[in-house]
């Protein structure tokens, strides 16, 4: 399991969602003016039933299991450059602008189908809140 702690807050809509920062070696990170480090964060909408269950302020560790992780990695990164590359390789007879223009084409398709794969299963976390929490080895 990989564990990070979060916040509950309220949204722009009204609407309670956990809000999990960054770690704090992100904020040490060389490279965190690229990234965002400190400033990452990340929101995550909660069930109606969530909705009931938590407060506004409540702190949380939040556990994603690896092979979570794995599959919306893969979903990510993968899907949009095989896309890429196989549509590359479909265009390229037609010249290098047709190449290009595949290729662009490709990754685009594998970004908004990664996108609404995201959307329709949305990565299982599971919120723990620190009161509550048993100790685990």
């Amino acid at each position: 399991m990989i564990r990070t702690e979060g916040e509950i807050v309220r949204d722009q809509q009204g609407q309670l969602v956990m809000q999990a920062t960054c770690q704090d070696s992100c904020k040490s990170c060389g490279v965190n003016k690229v990234c965002g480090g400190s400033k990452r964060s990340l929101l995550l909408n909660l069930s109606s039933q969530q909705q009931k269950v938590y407060q506004e302020g409540q702190q949380l560790h939040v556990d994603v299991a690896e092979e979570e992780l794995l599959r919306l990695t893969l979903l990510a990164y993968i899907l949009p450059c095989l896309l890429l590359v196989v549509f590359a390789l479909l265009a390229s007879p037609l010249g290098d602008l047709a190449t290009a223009l595949g290729g662009i084409a490709g990754l685009s398709l594998g970004v908004l189908i990664s996108s609404w794969r995201a959307r329709r299963h949305p990565p299982q976390v599971q919120l723990i809140p620190l009161n509550t929490e048993q100790t685990h080895d």
